[in-house]
């Protein structure tokens, strides 16, 4: 079997469906974790030939799905056009962040996710940068977290957020840069 993660489907726009019927090993997973806001409830589901899917359903429980997630899945499905205009604005957010970064002198990587990597020059600054992050209560993931296996120490995670609070994320750098 062969599994592609699409769970940033949403954002991303791409997709290998159509190679179902080409690949009968093919197993697609997607969720509604990151771009519809259930992550507590662990709901997704897989896309594949009926094959595959029958193969899957011996290992899974009677009742696979929890009637409350259930019925949030029912509720965001009925609000799509909400939720792409949610995710078109997070693009626009992103994407402003990622040129901001970049302006300030750090590496921020091009993104199509929730989310943007920025490696700074070595852990020492990482670790300066993420300190002074957390004493002006911003909260980013870490390169040394569990997280991230395969990434050295270089490295900190920003999810994106509301266009204010990258902006707020972008004035503290800006003002870390200005003091170093």
């Amino acid at each position: 079997m062969v599994v592609v993660d699409e769970c940033n489907y949403e954002y991303l726009g791409e997709t290998v469906v159509d190679l179902i019927d080409k690949y009968e090993n093919l197993i697609i997973s997607r969720s509604f974790s990151k771009n519809f806001g259930l992550a507590g409830l662990r709901l997704g589901f897989a896309i594949s030939n009926p094959q595959n899917i029958k193969k899957l359903a011996v290992f899974g429980q009677y009742f696979r799905v929890n009637r409350m997630a259930e019925k949030a899945a029912g509720k965001v499905l009925k609000y799509l056009d909400y939720y792409q205009e949610v995710w078109g604005k997070m693009k626009k957010v992103r994407d402003k962040f990622i040129g901001q970064i970049n302006e300030l002198g750090f590496s921020a990587y091009d993104s199509k996710a929730n989310f943007v990597l920025v490696e700074f020059k070595n852990k020492k600054e990482t670790e300066k940068v993420w300190k002074y992050l957390r004493e002006k209560g911003i909260y980013t993931l870490a390169g040394w977290e569990n997280e991230f296996s395969g990434l050295d120490d270089s490295f900190i995670r920003f999810t994106i957020g509301e266009e204010w609070e990258m902006d707020k994320v972008v004035e503290v750098l800006s003002d870390y840069v200005k003091k170093s």
